[in-house]
């Protein structure tokens, strides 16, 4: 125990009473502020117009189709929304019902009109499992519309594309599937539907367009329908608006573009002199900042941060450098598997990194190799110990 008479050293080593009674009632955010509540969970105390600002910057962030939770700032816990939202404006929780409102559609701006091109709609109608059971009967039905569209001279029932399409109807008419599995199973489906329609040209295209349609009113959490919805703009990337009627890319944006990329589209746009410049510099920069996300397709942008990006479309976080699934590995500044593609006599084997043994001077390769800022050489160390550098 010490006083306050010896808790002083004369350098200002320890805090006088009246300075741990400051802190003690102030915001934690401003360290100024005198505290005005304190978080029921947690206990961190805050002032108002502190927490109000952090809330408000949080959900004005949030337009994404992944939901998004209000954490406190100090220990990062989830703060029920029944509680921040008393402490700020009601025009901030009504934001944020809009912005994190379940079952939320992927929305595309048109380019001539500016109308919103909305590919798919969650119906809110009654969901049971008797309502499911006749969305799922219906499906049923469209994949047999479809083997009754082709005509039987070029498809007979020992066809391997009948074989196919019956092998669904048969599992979508037991029943025979879970919400997990839906997305993958969705993917299949509309993989062997496309095929049948490629095979058979005959066939009008639009069938596999309505089944996979069909497949997303299938009652289903909001987490997987969001999936569901990414997979079908994957799969039919290209709408037209409602209201002018051009047709309009999903992924990038721009008006639809047959054969080509959404890359090599806006190379080529790049490449037009009868394009205005201003229009060129722009796609200059998004050829230069966007990248496809590998989950749902859709060409998102970044100027500057670090390689860690979480899609605000589907929230899949993935490296920017190599496009790998963040948890994969990747470092933030310093990705190493584009440092594996460019570094002599280094090779990547069963996850871990070591020096090619192909008789050469690794020491360059040693050299080049560095690891991520802030982050030990683990590589480097190991390779001097083998060397008996330490020793």
């Amino acid at each position: 125990m010490y006083n306050d008479e010896d808790s002083s050293d004369g350098g200002g080593s320890y805090m006088d009473n009246d300075d741990v009674e400051h802190f003690i009632n102030r915001c934690s955010i401003c360290f100024d502020a005198q505290l005005d509540f304190c978080l029921q969970l947690c206990k961190d105390q805050f002032c108002l117009d502190c927490f109000r600002k952090y809330v408000a910057e949080v959900v004005k962030s949030s337009w994404g189709l992944e939901m998004t939770q209000i954490k406190c700032p100090v220990c990062l816990i989830t703060v029920p929304k029944y509680e921040w939202s008393r402490y700020v404006p009601k025009s901030i929780t009504e934001m944020y019902d809009k912005f994190n409102t379940p079952y939320r559609s992927y929305i595309r701006s048109c380019p001539q009109c500016e109308a919103d091109i909305i590919p798919c709609r969650y119906s809110y109608a009654n969901k049971t499992n008797s309502t499911t059971t006749q969305t799922s009967r219906s499906v049923c039905e469209r994949m047999q519309s479809l083997i009754s569209s082709c005509p039987m001279s070029v498809l007979h029932e020992k066809h391997i594309d009948h074989i196919i399409v019956k092998k669904w109807i048969s599992i979508f008419g037991r029943f025979d599937w879970t919400e997990a599995k839906l997305p993958t199973m969705h993917k299949e489906l509309v993989t062997d539907l496309l095929r049948f329609q490629n095979n058979h040209p005959a066939v009008d295209n639009k069938w596999a367009h309505e089944i996979s349609l069909k497949v997303l009113e299938l009652n289903s959490k909001s987490d997987i329908w969001k999936e569901l919805q990414f997979n079908h703009i994957a799969f039919f990337p290209d709408m037209a608006c409602p209201q002018c009627e051009s047709s309009i890319c999903l992924h990038c944006g721009n008006t639809t573009h047959l054969y080509l990329t959404c890359e090599q589209n806006l190379e080529k746009i790049m490449r037009d002199k009868t394009v205005s410049k201003e229009i060129r510099e722009t796609v200059k920069w998004k050829l230069r900042n966007s990248r496809r996300c590998p989950k749902c397709s859709i060409m998102i942008n970044r100027d500057e941060g670090c390689n860690k990006v979480d899609c605000s479309y589907c929230g899949f976080a993935f490296c920017w450098a190599c496009k790998a699934s963040w948890a994969e590995g990747c470092g933030f500044y310093r990705c190493p598997n584009i440092s594996m593609k460019t570094t002599e006599g280094i090779s990547k084997i069963d996850g871990k990194t070591s020096f090619v043994e192909d008789g050469r001077n690794n020491s360059k390769a040693m050299a080049e190799y560095k690891t991520e800022l802030g982050v030990p050489n683990i590589t480097n160390i190991q390779a001097k110990f083998n060397s008996g550098f330490f020793y």
